[in-house]
């Protein structure tokens, strides 16, 4: 990474810094909420040793400024013990489930390319690689690893302006191949057929049997939660403003960011969705959060920040999802968290996989 670069990287990691803590302040002054933005957990306190029932690995996209930046990791028992590095993957966005994973890439250089790598994810063996249209910003793997889903920006690069567009693809992961573009798929509205030229697809998060999903699709600056079908290519919005969903372990609730425009800013707030009742649950996370949310388990979701000091690292932390408590630091230097599930967890031993403290 050139000196340029990392100070493109550690000012831009800084604006939003500002942004997230004005937007949580404002969202504060607005709604009239308990805590602000301010009043979020201190920032320099170590990383917490969370108690969870998650037993799946925790892999993620290393951010610390040191000589492993970018590059695919991974720790046992949810985020405990020490970091595992890949040296053969770097990656943008990443999640792994199944016993795959999908691997979002940047080559960068004079003309900047962008892939997918489909990898096993017990041996780090790239399985397939598919060639993107366009900046990665979200993936997600079925819960048995058998289909992968990305979000690539196309125009634009960032969620809160309206301005961009995306490309979402559903891939097997047997081979790479895509099997469909959401863009293609037909989608109703209160049973009535609804299209529109503006449409934008993103944050697809599969049900747990790999036929169906929950993605956001947005409209004339509107967002909405659809169900899909893969088989039948069909689609159905089922809530209104939803972004980045996921679905949570047990199906029965999607965690996701929340739109509110306060005093002109876009500002995300964290809500759960109870998929049975339609209740929403605001939690107790009220810093702006630009990220999809990975459940950690039944009771907790992990999303990133970036770091106090400015630079290009980010941080993970974890929060109720009964809109209790507070919000944790739970692993540092880390982006893209993702809990392994749809495989018995075993001991790894992988001669390009070397552990630091």
């Amino acid at each position: 990474m050139t000196t340029t670069h990392k100070r493109v990287l550690g000012f831009s990691a800084l604006c939003v810094a500002a942004v997230a803590a004005l937007g949580g302040y404002l969202f504060h002054a607005k709604e009239r909420m308990a805590a602000s933005s301010s009043a979020a957990p201190a920032q320099a306190a170590p990383a917490t040793a969370l108690a969870t029932t998650a037993t799946g690995r925790l892999f993620f996209r290393h951010t610390g400024v040191d000589a492993q930046h970018g590059k695919l990791a991974w720790r046992e028992a949810a985020g405990q013990g020490a970091a595992h590095f890949v040296e053969q993957l770097s990656c943008e966005v990443v999640h792994a489930s199944g016993g795959r994973g999908l691997c979002l890439t940047a080559k960068r250089g004079v003309v900047t390319t962008y892939g997918a790598k489909v990898f096993d994810a017990t041996t780090f063996a790239v399985r397939a690689e598919i060639p993107l249209q366009g900046i990665p910003s979200r993936t997600r793997l079925s819960r048995d690893g058998r289909l992968g889903a990305f979000t690539v920006f196309t125009a634009g690069h960032g969620y809160a302006n309206l301005d961009f567009s995306t490309q979402t693809l559903i891939v097997d992961t047997a081979d790479g191949r895509v099997l469909a573009d959401l863009e293609q798929f037909a989608v109703t509205r209160d049973g009535q057929p609804f299209k529109a030229k503006d449409f934008n697809f993103w944050g697809v998060t599969f049900t747990p049997d790999a036929r169906g999903f929950y993605a956001t699709l947005s409209s004339a600056g509107k967002h909405y939660l659809v169900r899909g079908d893969i088989a039948s290519r069909s689609a159905s919005v089922i809530h209104d403003n939803v972004e980045c969903p996921s679905l949570s372990p047990d199906a029965q609730r999607v965690a996701y960011k929340k739109r509110y425009v306060v005093d002109g800013r876009i500002v995300w707030q964290f809500h759960v969705l109870d998929l049975r009742t339609g209740v929403e649950t605001p939690l107790a996370e009220k810093r702006n959060v630009d990220d999809q949310i990975e459940w950690l388990d039944d009771a907790h979701v992990l999303y990133a920040l970036p770091a106090p000091d400015g630079s290009a690292a980010t941080e993970v932390w974890a929060t109720p999802v009964d809109g209790r408590g507070e919000p944790v630091l739970y692993l540092r230097n880390a982006y893209s968290p993702a809990v392994e599930r749809g495989v018995e967890t075993a001991a790894i031993s992988v001669p390009s996989a070397r552990a630091t403290p």
